[in-house]
């Protein structure tokens, strides 16, 4: 792995953690069908604008105020196993790492490779001094997955989410980063 914001591929084990490239659509809208994601379900209509938002984000790779989502793929075949990124959480506005992998990917411990491989590289990359996860309170392999990869449980809390007009109660967690100075773009 280099140290640089544009040039993003981390590598695991058995995974890629890369930016989308347009040559990604139809893999990346078998992560606008998983219903569990409202947010990324409603974008179907508009699938490639979507997909050209992200890519516009990598411009900027701001993940304090902005967003930058990195797609999953197995190093083997090479196909999309979910998506993970690190954003502005929206009503809350602190960064907040997130990821999702699509079903038939599940439970094979994708989520926390990629997981502490991205998070590893947020870290060395970003001055913050933290990270969030949220979670609703009834998914326990998500929360399993921030556990193991370090995150701290705070609360539970209950927000009315802006983009969904509904209320939502979650666990709030946070990831502690240790290293200080040296990043390449500022908190």
């Amino acid at each position: 792995m280099t140290l640089g914001l544009n040039d993003v591929r981390i590598e695991t084990e058995r995974l890629i953690v890369r930016k989308f490239e347009e040559r990604d659509f139809e893999q990346f809208c078998k992560l606008l069908d998983m219903p569990e994601f409202e947010g990324w379900q409603m974008q179907k209509p508009r699938a490639r604008q979507f997909l050209e938002w992200h890519l516009s984000n990598y411009e900027r790779m701001d993940i304090v105020s902005g967003t930058v989502c990195f797609g999953i793929f197995d190093k083997i075949t090479l196909e999309i196993v979910g998506q993970i990124a690190a954003q502005k959480h929206d009503d809350l506005h602190e960064p907040e790492f997130g990821y999702s992998i699509l079903p038939f990917a599940r439970g094979r411990g994708y989520a926390k490779e990629a997981a502490r491989a991205t998070l590893e590289w947020i870290e060395q990359r970003y001055d913050i001094p933290y990270i969030i996860g949220t979670v609703e309170i009834s998914n326990l392999p998500s929360q399993k997955v921030l556990e193991h990869c370090g995150f701290q449980f705070v609360d539970e809390r209950s927000l009315l989410v802006h983009d969904m007009d509904e209320r939502v109660d979650f666990k709030y967690y946070r990831y502690p980063f240790t290293r200080v100075g040296g990043p390449l773009l500022p908190g």
